[in-house]
C-alpha cells in the first residue's frame, strides 16, 4: 500500500495537469499513489491524465460528470490508500525534494505521536512559479483534540497534510456547495477531531500560484451568493459542533462567523463610493508591490537534505516537549 496519496481535482485544467502530476511523481521518495479526479472536463485533461497513467502504475485516474471540486473529492477519499494525504490542486505543485525517505520517517514518527493534521507554511508563487513569498502560519506548536487552533488556519492555507485514517474515522467531507469556498470549514473539523495537530513553519510543500487565468469566485459568483452559502454552511458547522457537546471559544466563533455573513447579506445592496472603490484599488496595488518587491527565487526555498534533517529533529524536540 503507498504511504502518501496525492488528490488532484482537475476540471478544464489542461495548462497546468501534468505539471501538477509530474511535482509529484517526481519527488525521492517514489512511495506514493496520484489520484487524478476528472470533474467532467471538456477540454484535455482527461487525455492528459490517462496518458501519465499508462507510463506509471502509480497514477490512478477518475472521471464523472461535473459535480464540483468539493463532491470530487469526496467520491474519492474513501478509496485513497495511503497513510497520509495532500490535496493538490491542478494548477499547483509540489516543492521539488519535498518528499523524501527522511520525511516518511518523520511522518511515521507523526503517527506514533497520534498526530494527525499537519499545518505547514505555504509558498505563494508568481504565475510561473519562478519566485515566491513564504505565508506562515501563527505558531510553531502542537494542539490536543478541540483546540481553539482549529480557527487558526487562515482560508488561504488550503494545503495540510492529513492523517487518512482520520479523515475516515471522523466522517470529514468537502462541502458540495458551490462556489466551494468552504474547504475553511473542512480544515477546521479535521484539525478539531485530530488526536493532535502540528502547526509549523519549518517544513513546508505547497507552491501555490497566483493565477491571473484562475476564475476567483468574486468573478464567476456574485458576493451576494458566497455570503449566503457562508452563512448557510456555518449555521451547519454551528448544529455539529452542537451535537458534539463543543463549547467556548470555538462554537462562539462559528457564530461570528455565521453572524458576520449574516450581516454582510444584509449591506450586499449597498454599492461602495467612488472614494472607496479607488481605496481599495490603491491598496491591491501597493500589496502587489510589495509581494513583487520581497519576492525570492523558488530555489532559495527548497531544502536540501541536510536542511530538511535539521527542521525534522527541531519538529521531533517540539513534539517530544508537547
Amino acid at each position: 500500500m503507498p504511504f502518501l496519496s496525492v488528490l488532484i481535482p482537475v476540471y478544464n485544467g489542461e495548462r497546468y495537469l501534468g505539471s501538477a502530476i509530474e511535482s509529484a511523481l517526481n519527488q525521492p521518495c517514489k512511495d506514493l499513489e496520484i489520484i487524478v479526479a476528472n470533474d467532467g472536463s471538456t477540454d484535455n485533461s482527461l487525455a492528459i491524465a490517462r496518458q501519465y497513467a499508462d507510463k506509471d502504475d502509480r497514477i490512478r485516474v477518475v472521471s464523472h460528470e461535473n459535480v464540483g471540486p468539493g463532491q470530487t473529492r469526496n467520491e474519492v477519499i474513501p478509496d485513497l490508500n495511503g497513510k497520509w494525504t495532500i490535496f493538490l490542486d491542478c494548477d499547483d505543485q509540489i516543492l521539488p525534494n519535498f518528499y523524501t525517505e527522511q520525511l516518511k520517517s518523520f511522518l511515521e514518527y507523526c503517527i506514533e505521536k497520534e498526530i494527525e493534521t499537519i499545518v505547514p507554511c505555504r509558498l505563494c508563487c508568481t504565475p510561473d512559479l519562478t519566485k515566491a513569498n513564504m505565508e506562515y502560519v501563527p505558531f510553531d506548536e502542537v494542539f490536543e483534540s478541540a483546540s481553539d487552533a482549529s480557527w487558526r488556519i487562515d482560508y488561504e492555507f488550503a494545503t495540510l497534510l492529513y492523517f487518512t485514517p482520520m479523515l475516515k474515522r471522523e466522517h470529514i467531507v468537502f462541502s458540495t456547495t458551490r462556489p466551494a469556498e468552504m474547504e475553511s470549514i473542512f480544515r477546521h473539523k479535521a484539525a478539531f477531531c485530530s488526536k493532535h495537530c502540528l502547526f509549523t513553519n519549518k517544513i513546508w510543500f505547497a507552491m501555490r500560484r497566483e493565477n491571473p487565468h484562475q476564475t476567483t469566485k468574486s468573478k464567476s459568483w456574485g458576493t451576494e451568493r458566497v455570503d449566503r452559502i457562508r452563512f448557510q454552511e456555518y449555521g451547519k458547522l454551528i448544529e455539529w459542533h452542537a451535537a458534539r457537546g463543543t463549547t467556548g471559544y470555538v462554537i462562539e466563533e462559528a457564530r461570528r462567523k455565521r453572524d458576520a455573513a449574516k450581516i454582510a447579506i444584509k449591506n450586499s445592496g449597498v454599492k461602495p463610493t467612488l472614494r472607496q472603490r479607488i481605496e481599495e484599488y490603491r491598496g491591491i496595488k501597493r500589496w502587489r508591490a510589495e509581494r513583487k518587491k520581497t519576492a525570492k527565487p523558488i530555489a532559495d526555498y527548497i531544502l536540501d537534505e541536510p536542511s530538511q534533517a535539521h527542521a525534522i529533529s527541531e519538529l521531533v524536540e517540539l513534539i517530544e516537549r508537547a
